[in-house]
């Protein structure tokens, strides 16, 4: 399973990028488990550390979007 290439889209909305923030978060979270469940194997486990790293950047990535918004 490889990453699919980054793409920089911004949301429509504030809505967008909630779920899109709760999306990558919840599949960071998944990968977390996987990461540990493969502890004792090197390969698997930096395979999901990458997938876990991944989905934590996009989910930063959405949160920024409506973090701003709602101070205004």
């Amino acid at each position: 399973m490889g990453l699919r290439k980054m793409q920089v889209q911004q949301p429509n909305s504030v809505q967008e990028a909630q779920q899109s923030f709760l999306r990558h978060a919840a599949l960071a979270e998944h990968y977390e488990r996987h990461k540990m469940a493969y502890a004792n194997n090197s390969t698997m486990y930096y395979k999901y550390a990458e997938l876990q790293y991944f989905h934590k950047s996009r989910a930063l990535y959405f949160k920024s979007f409506f973090s701003a918004t709602s101070l205004m």
